[in-house]
């Protein structure tokens, strides 16, 4: 197994090789510095670069290549990248082939000019429960994959790496024998320090392009790697001009921690008071933030069983505890729904046009999600005009839905599909235009007042019928 893994990543190394080769990048700069700093305290993986670049070339330059520090596969699912030029001005960019992007620069840099750059992003999806399986009080122990340089395409005078967020940090070797005809390897041995929950490399001097040597840290952390596998969340907007509307959100729940090495057993999870353990590898509750702007209104708890009774609030959050704990590989799914206040949400533009800005997310504490599917539940007769999001999306998908008192096609339903998200997401709004007049409206009162009618008239005209004979 050993070997087999030791040729899956050669085999992964050789194939970035030739395509990051394939991608011509101009050797336009140096990077005079280099920082990158690696937080481990969540079950996803947040990272910063900090970068100061020399333009080199005999021209002024206008775009600079920025490669994710990976190079053999190991950073699983990327979420989102921003790129701030000088601590002040965002940068666009153009995502390439293998995790290599292209930042556009404002203007042109002259010849040695220096830039400044910060590169945030989030990834998901790295960790490996090493062991597979332990004993419900043991503690658990996630093995990361990291590559100790940072797999730019320009040199580097001078590079640091720092992890935060570990304890108990232990480095492995993961690649015992480094392919002679990978280049990438060709890189200098230098000693790493492990103290106070971080590891540390540097500083190295002279980084050639495209440096790579991975290595792995093996780390306690005993919380629960929570993914939700599918979320479906839903925006019911009325037809009426109360001043509030409906959210249900529908989880699709696992845990992706190390597994119960024996039998769940109740009495042994209450005599090790688990069930009020904050730090504990299984999945026994959500934490949902509560604000002024997000008070849960008439919320409820269901699932496939029926109502969930086990949730309180405490403080600034909502505490929903599922049935059972989820230890790794387990599943759970439910439901959670609430009102919410219309205020600062919905603004009417004239007198058919609205514009409707919701959170993307209602996220729990330290939640990943591989796909949402955010669905807005236009008013019956309603006319969809635009969505705007400042997180990429895959798709947008349009189609009806019937609800109570619906009379024609049903509630016009506006889907969303994004991949790969995490908890701090909720701050990120996503703003929807339709439009929906009083026509509109009054026409599906005169269709329900008609089809009452009906039935009453119905209803009289039956009771007319003699049936004795």
């Amino acid at each position: 197994m050993k070997w087999t893994s030791i040729v899956l990543i050669q085999a992964a190394l050789w194939n970035l090789c030739m395509a990051v080769s394939a991608l011509d990048i101009p050797a336009s700069w140096v990077n005079e510095h280099y920082t990158r700093t690696i937080d481990l305290k969540k079950s996803y993986v947040r990272e910063t670069v900090l970068v100061e670049a020399k333009n080199v070339d005999s021209s002024p330059i206008s775009e600079y290549y920025f490669s994710l520090p990976d190079g053999f596969g190991g950073m699983g699912n990327v979420s989102v990248l921003s790129a701030i030029l000088d601590e002040q001005v965002p940068l666009e960019f153009d995502k390439l082939e293998n995790n290599v992007f292209k930042l556009k620069l404002p203007i042109p840099l002259a010849t040695n000019s220096r830039v400044s750059l910060r590169i945030r992003y989030v990834y998901m999806d790295v960790f490996s429960p090493i062991p597979r399986q332990i004993g419900m009080g043991d503690i658990q122990t996630l093995l990361f994959k990291v590559n100790k340089f940072n797999y730019s395409p320009y040199p580097t005078d001078d590079l640091t790496v720092l992890v935060e967020g570990m304890n108990k940090a232990k480095e492995m070797d993961i690649l015992d024998k480094p392919d002679s005809e990978t280049a990438e390897l060709d890189v200098p041995e230098i000693p790493t320090v492990s103290e106070d929950g971080s590891w540390r490399l540097g500083p190295v001097d002279n980084v050639k392009p495209w440096s790579l040597k991975p290595v792995g840290l093996l780390y306690d952390h005993n919380k629960p790697l929570a993914k939700v596998h599918l979320l479906e969340r839903g925006i019911w907007l009325p037809s009426s001009d109360i001043n509030e509307f409906q959210i249900e959100e529908y989880y699709e729940v696992y845990n992706d921690g190390a597994e119960l090495n024996s039998g769940f057993s109740r009495v042994e999870w209450i005599k090790g008071n688990y069930e009020t353990a904050r730090n504990h590898w299984a999945l026994s509750h959500f934490e949902f933030p509560s604000t002024s702007a997000l008070e849960f209104d008439d919320y409820y708890f269901t699932d496939k069983v029926g109502m969930v009774t086990t949730h309180k609030k405490i403080k600034n959050f909502l505490l929903f505890e599922p049935r059972f704990p989820l230890f790794g590989g387990w599943k759970y799914n439910f439901t959670f729904g609430f009102n919410q206040k219309f205020d600062n949400h919905l603004k009417k533009l004239d007198d058919e046009t609205y514009i409707l800005k919701v959170p993307l997310l209602n996220s729990a504490l330290d939640l990943t999600y591989s796909t949402v599917n955010l669905n807005f539940y236009l008013p019956e007769n309603a006319e969809f005009v635009n969505v705007s999001s400042p997180i990429a999306f895959q798709s947008i998908e349009t189609d009806f839905e019937k609800s109570y008192l619906d009379v024609s096609d049903g509630h016009k339903k506006v889907t969303v599909v994004y991949k790969n998200l995490f908890e701090d997401v909720s701050k990120v709004d996503v703003l929807v235009m339709y439009k929906y007049t009083k026509a509109n409206y009054w026409w599906k009162v005169f269709k329900i007042s008609g089809f009452v009618f009906i039935g009453l008239v119905s209803y009289y005209l039956l009771q007319l019928v003699d049936l004795s004979l």
